[in-house]
């Protein structure tokens, strides 16, 4: 083989990498799109139509104890046992409230302080005490 074959030969093989590479990065993302359940990207808005139930599911699997659950307009107002009210927005995810919730109440009981009322409609959660 002379040179000039030798870089041909060299042109094409490299060609054929870049092509083989960029098909299974396609592959993996149209496999990852279309088949996964899940969706690719988290939605910032909140589920509106979650029912009572659910919010009383998610707040037991995380360990947060409460007495009752009023629905008010557009929020939920949780009594906490042996402590205040928490205000949880529909407008955002309630999944995560709860999460921020509990990690506030774990907070709240090592520090010792009791505390009036937690609302989360606003960008922070605003305790009252």
């Amino acid at each position: 083989m002379n040179p000039r074959q030798q870089k041909n030969l060299k042109r094409k093989f490299a060609a054929y990498i870049l092509l083989l590479g960029i098909l299974g990065f396609i592959a993996f993302f149209l496999n990852t799109f279309f088949v996964s359940g899940k969706p690719l990207f988290i939605s910032p808005v909140g589920k509106i139509n979650i029912n009572r139930a659910e919010v009383e599911k998610i707040l037991k699997n995380n360990h947060v104890s409460f007495s009752k659950i009023i629905s008010e307009n557009n929020s939920y107002l949780v009594d906490i046992s042996n402590n205040g009210q928490v205000r949880l927005s529909l407008d955002k995810d309630i999944g995560q409230q709860i999460s921020s919730l509990q990690r506030i109440l774990i907070q709240l009981t090592i520090e010792g302080k009791p505390f009036k009322s937690i609302d989360f409609r606003f960008a922070e959660p605003i305790i009252s005490f």
